[in-house]
């Protein structure tokens, strides 16, 4: 009877012998090459410690060959951020203007009769073909100014110069330039040309030339105008 309680006992640690030996190597089985952290069962789910807070590692563990789930794995590197463009700048582009100047000239000899405010035909020409020069422009300003000669006195030669000055005005207002950009006034018997002096006895081919002949460029309406050439046109 002693010897077959011996001899159960005997078998049932071997049992249990076995049994702790194979564990180990179960285990071994299960875990993955790439895992250094235990694992078991056919889940492939790492064996933590009665917390469920720690994994339990083999001697070949580092942070590269640890489970994702474990701690002391190496966080996943962080994409790259990649810096927000800004939003391209609209450019407006300004056309360049180009400036205009000049100064023509309605000569009264021949554009008026003498004492006259009241333009000739020949004056109208003249007009004409500087407004087709002006309406190619944006004009800002039209100045117009009227001179006399010396002769006479200013009671005579002012209001002449203003009303000659007046009458450019209006006829190139009746053409189509704004009234608004223009401006006229009379200076009488100033702003010479023709120095007054250099006319007492002129001669021209051994004859003597008369005053009012002399200074006719003094008896002038000058027009000064300033703007812009208008962009061409496709």
């Amino acid at each position: 009877m002693n010897n077959f309680v011996k001899f159960g006992t005997a078998v049932a640690l071997a049992s249990l012998m076995m049994g702790a030996q194979a564990a180990p190597i179960a285990y071994e089985q299960n875990k993955k090459p790439a895992n250094d952290n235990w694992s078991g069962a056919a889940n492939g789910s790492v064996w933590k410690n009665g917390s469920d807070e720690l994994c339990w590692r083999d001697n070949f563990w580092t942070p590269a060959t640890a489970n994702a789930q474990c701690d002391g794995a190496l966080a996943p590197a962080p994409a790259p951020k990649v810096a927000a463009q800004p939003a391209p700048v609209q450019q407006t582009v300004v056309p360049v203007r180009q400036p205009v100047s000049g100064v023509f000239t309605l000569g009264a000899d021949g554009s008026y009769a003498l004492g006259s405010a009241v333009i000739s035909p020949k004056g109208k020409q003249i007009l004409d073909t500087a407004y087709s020069k002006l309406s190619s422009y944006d004009l800002t300003s039209l100045a117009i100014s009227g001179f006399t000669d010396s002769q006479g006195n200013d009671t005579l030669n002012i209001p002449l110069s203003k009303n000659r000055a007046k009458s450019v005005n209006d006829y190139l207002a009746a053409k189509g330039v704004p009234a608004s950009k223009m401006t006229h006034a009379g200076y009488g018997s100033t702003n010479y040309v023709v120095s007054p002096a250099s006319c007492n006895g002129m001669k021209i081919n051994g004859r003597p030339v008369s005053r009012t002949v002399c200074e006719a460029p003094n008896r002038r309406v000058e027009v000064k105008f300033e703007g812009f050439a208008k962009p061409a046109t496709n």
